[in-house]
């Protein structure tokens, strides 16, 4: 199974995007994360999660 974080910012400019390939064998957690250490510009995001390229759970968001 490849999951993967796809983060957007306002009108869908590409900020990221990761994949991770995972094989769980009953419930399993994991994590993606950005980062960019002079900020992020004011605005809203958007983040998708996809597996195995269909979209599974979708959060806007914004930074003031």
């Amino acid at each position: 199974l490849v999951l993967s974080a796809r983060w957007t910012y306002e009108d869908g400019q590409l900020v990221s995007e990761t994949s991770q390939t995972i094989a769980p064998t009953g419930p399993a957690t994991t994590e993606f994360h950005i980062a960019k250490p002079d900020g992020f510009p004011a605005g809203r995001y958007q983040v998708e999660i996809r597996a195995d390229g269909q979209v599974v759970e979708s959060q806007s968001f914004e930074v003031r």
